[in-house]
């Protein structure tokens, strides 16, 4: 007898005729841009201008390509709805840093757009996120529009790299910085034995850099935190991510740099390359993803090993985007993978059960 485990949400009895198990993608992207509309206010908060003309140019561009489906009367593919549109656009000027030229930025996002539904189709079977081939074509056609974080050896090397590149000034500190260091030093952190010097809460809240994705990884991960406890996101894929590059970073890094054994950065690792960002926001992009646990799992780990490879310790204003294009090719053969097993159980176990029934 098959056995079918519900959630809590779906126990309760209603008039309504469906019970979804989870959200659907329309609705998911609606909550994304809703979270994602707070970060812009907090860019217009901060004044960061540039950057908002960038989000509007990218999502006009994201608007224009989905309105020449509707417009033309061609058939829009299924799962190219308005608002994962909206997401698209929102994402893709983010990630982009805020001196790049804006008609640059429409232009490219509306051809790769418009040219990944048209050729791509549905969201299911893309094998491109269009966001980071976006990024990385910017990033390919201007690449001095991209800042670079400069350590030098030693601070690879040392203990603590994000404190050289806060101390450099690279992260602007926050006026209640000293204040709100102090007290979580004093209220928190005695009891685990340990302190953190100035600085860290800056890099945590906002990092000042040109590339809006990066800045606010506090507002990241409360806004991923409120995804993933509403079914909106899966929790296994940036888990097994942020776990797998943390303690490559921790544990392998120091190795290859020849730095203190054990030793590795790993807060320089997650708070800066926009790791956040990208790992909620941009690695688990609509079916571009396995579907199974067992290819979920084999997806954030590879993701995981190919973060560390591309984007090393950190510090990089494009990597994520690349490491996302090449898992999107290694989603493909994991869903191969899963393909062939659900034909082999398939032929293996259901079809002789079946046959058995019309014996009887």
């Amino acid at each position: 007898m098959i056995q079918l485990e519900l959630k809590k949400s779906c126990k309760k009895i209603t008039l309504n005729p469906f019970s979804y198990a989870v959200s659907s993608a329309g609705t998911a992207a609606l909550a994304a841009v809703v979270l994602l509309s707070v970060q812009v206010a907090m860019l217009a908060v901060t004044k960061s201008w540039a950057s908002l003309v960038l989000i509007c140019c990218s999502t006009a561009a994201s608007a224009a390509a989905q309105a020449v489906f509707f417009f033309c009367g061609k058939k829009v593919p299924c799962g190219r709805t308005w608002s994962i549109a909206a997401v698209q656009g929102l994402v893709a000027g983010m990630l982009v840093p805020s001196s790049y030229p804006p008609l640059s930025v429409f232009a490219a996002a509306f051809l790769i757009f418009a040219l990944g539904t048209y050729f791509f189709g549905s969201f299911a079977g893309s094998w491109a996120n269009p966001v980071a081939l976006l990024v990385a074509v910017l990033y390919f056609l201007n690449p001095q529009y991209f800042p670079s974080l400069s350590l030098s050896a030693a601070d690879i090397q040392s203990r603590n790299a994000s404190l050289s590149l806060i101390q450099s000034g690279a992260v602007p500190l926050l006026q209640c910085d000293p204040s709100v260091t102090s007290f979580l030093n004093a209220a928190v952190f005695k009891w685990f034995g340990v302190s953190i010097p100035e600085g860290y809460v800056s890099l945590f809240w906002d990092s000042g850099s040109s590339i809006a994705a990066f800045r606010f990884n506090c507002i990241t991960l409360l806004s991923s935190l409120f995804l993933i406890l509403f079914d909106m996101a899966e929790a296994a894929v940036p888990a097994l991510f942020l776990l797998v590059y943390a303690l490559l970073v921790r544990f392998l890094s120091p190795v290859i740099t020849g730095g203190i054994p054990l030793q590795g950065d790993c807060l320089l690792a997650l708070l800066t390359s926009g790791t956040l960002f990208c790992t909620f926001y941009l690695l688990q992009w609509y079916g571009t993803v396995p579907v199974t646990r067992g290819g979920k799992a084999a997806y954030g780990i590879a993701a995981g090993a190919a973060g560390f490879v591309i984007i090393g310790i950190g510090a990089s204003s494009a990597g994520y985007a690349f490491t996302v294009l090449v898992m999107n090719l290694v989603s493909l053969f994991i869903q191969v993978l899963e393909d062939n097993l659900l034909l082999r159980t398939v032929s293996r176990q259901l079809l002789p059960r079946i046959q058995k029934m019309d014996e009887v």
